[in-house]
């Protein structure tokens, strides 16, 4: 996946879960699910760590879920929500020393955050 599309969905996610800006997002991978060529479309299964942020402070402890997206040239959207949209996230109150490994189990991911990664470099030691 080239570096534009992974701003666009970065952009996005943003966008759809962080509209008062509270959402710290830790880290975020992506794994191509479906090409549908005639459509220019992509469906996208992301796995998705993200906190809370007070001022500059962030919550030592992150939520994490796997969602999937649509993406074509022109937009992105959400999709087969009925496979994610319900229900606690799949991890839920983790230490953030957890999140960059926990992410990384769908694919390397393409967003890290620098405390996740600094997190993630004290948990090994």
């Amino acid at each position: 996946m080239n570096k534009q599309h992974q701003q666009r969905i970065l952009d996005f996610l943003k966008t759809s879960l962080d509209p008062e800006g509270t959402i710290h997002f830790l880290a975020v991978a992506a794994m191509e699910q479906e090409q549908i060529e005639h459509l220019q479309s992509i469906t996208i299964k992301l796995r998705v760590a993200l906190t809370y942020q007070e001022d500059q402070s962030i919550n030592p402890y992150f939520d994490g879920t796997d969602m999937y997206i649509l993406m074509t040239p022109t937009g992105i959207q959400f999709a087969r929500e009925e496979e994610w949209a319900d229900g606690p996230p799949i991890m839920e109150g983790s230490p953030i020393e957890l999140a960059l490994g926990w992410v990384s189990q769908l694919n390397v991911p393409f967003y890290v955050s620098s405390e996740a990664h600094e997190a993630a470099h004290k948990e090994r030691g």
